[in-house]
């Protein structure tokens, strides 16, 4: 394992820096193996002559054998991806009480999470994760004056993540126990209609780049900044004294050892093909001679034969079921083993109306599938949740005594269709059979109207009227008990 300290990040020679921090202390799968599964474009079969052979007619034409592709593998990572993210991260922000000033931090949280489109960000990443097993956010700021944290601000938080699907390679570098030292990625960007690669690394105190103009050769300093003593420096400072950024990884892609499951789905399916194509023409079998022919065009042709002869066409009988049983027990092996329900239109259009606890019990395993993956997700997010914190307490100075006497929760929910009506009627027998919420607040959820509390006004304006009139026709007031 590589000891930060003994990198000179000031060295004249670059390439030994940079040969260094590419020591990856962790150990993901190459994403140019991966991409072989999970890219159906580029599974085995396309490439495959010896099982399926094209076969070249007496013409010299090329007849090219079936060769169906299925993208199991992206549609198992897109489906977990769903169930994991689907429903928004609830964060449960604890120690609060009444205090004003950690409400304002806590607000100013949310909103950082709310102006980056966190939820969308993280479906993104997930389909990163469990693809490519490795993914890095880092979080940036820049320059523009706001008020979205609930102060003047002249910075505004972004963050982007970078995975080996975009073509970016990770190195991470990681001690004994764990502890970031230092995170580096490398990455090719078009200059002026020429390709250029280049190499970014953050310590806790430090961030550089480097690029590499022609690809292979010399590597030039890109960030600099001016010292107290008026001296350039290689790379520029980081006032947060943290990596600004979190990095996930797995050890294996959750289509792990599912590939060959759908390559013998895929093989079945094209070598049938190649039978139907073959035998799918009409074939006319003819028995002994026959006697004389006939005009063209005639209304009523009639062949003549021989005694004992005979003019057909032979029909060709398929074992169909057979393939189709075969095929079907693979599909299902595969969504087993991966713990994912196989929800298709097909399967969900024959289960009908059922409710809200069928459709958990439906979908427990994929549940489970999502509880074994959430405890990745809910240490990636807490390290993400102290880099925001760290950015507004060097942005709002009079946050900072307060900002780690808030902790944030993680709750992540597994997708599953909601039934409102079941969730009220459950809320309501545990509060007695009482209203569990007010008359604005279901106008808000509803969502139509422009202003809830102005319709609110406006009920409530109706019903004293309704009032008035039902106690005027009944005289009400002047009659005599």
């Amino acid at each position: 394992m590589i000891d930060l300290s003994s990198i000179d990040f000031d060295s004249g020679n670059i390439s030994e820096t940079i040969g260094m921090l590419k020591n990856k202390s962790v150990s993901v799968p190459l994403w140019d193996n991966l991409v072989k599964d999970y890219e159906p474009t580029m599974h085995e079969i396309l490439s495959d002559t010896t099982t399926l052979k094209d076969k070249i007619r007496a013409d010299g034409q090329l007849d090219k054998s079936s060769r169906i592709i299925i993208g199991m593998e992206k549609l198992h990572v897109r489906r977990l991806s769903e169930f994991t993210f689907s429903i928004p991260v609830k964060r449960v922000y604890h120690n609060v009480d009444d205090n004003k000033l950690r409400k304002d931090i806590v607000n100013a949280i949310e909103s950082v999470y709310k102006n980056v489109r966190i939820d969308s960000e993280n479906l993104k990443r997930a389909t990163a994760l469990y693809a490519s097993c490795e993914i890095y956010t880092v979080w940036y700021a820049v320059k523009k004056q706001n008020r979205l944290y609930g102060f003047d601000s002249d910075y505004k938080l972004k963050c982007k993540t970078f995975s080996p699907m975009n073509g970016v390679r990770l190195y991470p570098l990681l001690n004994e126990m764990d502890d970031m030292l230092a995170m580096s990625f490398e990455y090719k960007k078009t200059v002026k209609d020429k390709e250029v690669v280049f190499f970014e690394t953050y310590t806790k105190d430090k961030h550089y780049i480097w690029k590499q103009s022609d690809g292979v050769g010399k590597w030039d300093v890109v960030l600099t900044q001016q010292t107290e003593d008026g001296d350039t420096a290689n790379g520029e400072e980081i006032v947060l004294m943290k990596i600004p950024g979190v990095y996930g990884w797995r050890s294996k892609p959750v289509y792990d050892g599912l590939s060959p499951i759908r390559a013998e789905i895929e093989y079945s399916l094209s070598r049938n093909s190649n039978v139907i194509a073959y035998n799918s023409a009409p074939l006319l079998k003819v028995v002994g001679a026959t006697k004389g022919k006939e005009d063209k065009g005639e209304s009523y042709r009639v062949v003549h034969c021989e005694q004992g002869g005979d003019v057909s066409y032979v029909s060709w009988s398929q074992s169909v079921e057979a393939l189709k049983y075969h095929v079907d027990s693979m599909q299902k092996m595969y969504w087993m083993q991966a713990q994912i329900p196989d929800i298709s239109f097909d399967n969900m259009k024959g289960l009908g109306n059922i409710g809200y606890d069928a459709r958990q019990t439906l979908l427990s395993d994929a549940h489970l599938r999502v509880g074994d993956e959430s405890g990745t997700w809910i240490e990636f997010f807490e390290r993400e949740c102290n880099v925001i914190k760290a950015f507004l307490a060097v942005m709002n100075a009079a946050w900072a005594d307060e900002m780690d006497n808030i902790s944030v929760e993680h709750i992540i929910t597994p997708y599953i269709q909601n039934d409102e009506l079941a969730e009220i009627t459950k809320r309501m027998k545990a509060n007695g059979n009482k209203p569990i919420e007010s008359q604005l607040e279901s106008i808000q959820k509803y969502g139509e109207s422009s202003d809830a509390e102005k319709t609110f006004a406006m009920i409530q304006k109706e019903s004293a009227i309704e009032a008035v009139n039902s106690a005027s026709a009944f005289n009400l007031e002047n009659q005599v008990l």
